[in-house]
């Protein structure tokens, strides 16, 4: 272990820290799922809201964008990597050309919650007036304006919506119900 290194407990109290020191330190598996959903309706608009969260997980940052070893890329996390001039500031363990297997191990430096409330839908809908379609072939019209994964709140939202190689989006329709 050299300076800027991540330092580990001896757990068993045997002086020496080394795989016999790991114990579980969360659980990956949420406690709690909620969810909710909302439907306003006033005149002829219709409001549609659902959120869904979770509660009591734990994940790690031990992607490639965050377990950096060698001549990979780096990303922007390692901006606060460990030198002896930012010893006392540093947010990253020290880099190295070699391996690392000492700061690259699962750990509660690595360890994030993934606790989060997301609103997943929202549409508004506007029903045509039905006398508009007495004795037509079209019997309703109906338009709405909808949009998917507006929001997530989490104290990792960042981390959450960070996606490497494929990318997240937010959707946005607008469509039209006929009925015949």
């Amino acid at each position: 272990m050299k300076p800027g290194d991540l330092k580990y407990k001896d757990i068993n109290g045997d002086g020496v820290v080394d795989s016999n020191d790991q114990i579980n330190i969360g659980n990956g598996t949420p406690t709690y799922y909620y969810g909710m959903n909302l439907t306003l309706k006033w005149k002829n608009f219709t409001f549609f809201a659902r959120g869904t969260g979770q509660a009591g997980g734990i994940g790690y940052k031990n992607s490639s964008y965050y377990w950096i070893n060698g001549e990979k890329k780096y990303s922007e996390v390692v901006l606060g990597v460990w030198t002896p001039e930012t010893a006392s500031t540093a947010t990253y363990p020290r880099l190295t050309t070699t391996g690392s297997d000492n700061n690259f191990r699962n750990s509660t430096y690595w360890q994030y919650s993934t606790n989060y409330f997301k609103l997943d839908k929202v549409q508004v809908t506007y029903d045509m007036p039905s006398s508009w379609f007495e004795n037509k072939i079209v019997k309703g019209l109906s338009v709405y304006l909808s949009g998917s994964d507006l929001l997530t709140i989490s104290k990792e939202r960042k981390h959450m919506e960070m996606s490497l190689g494929s990318p997240q989006c937010r959707f946005y329709n607008l469509g039209a119900t006929i009925k015949f």
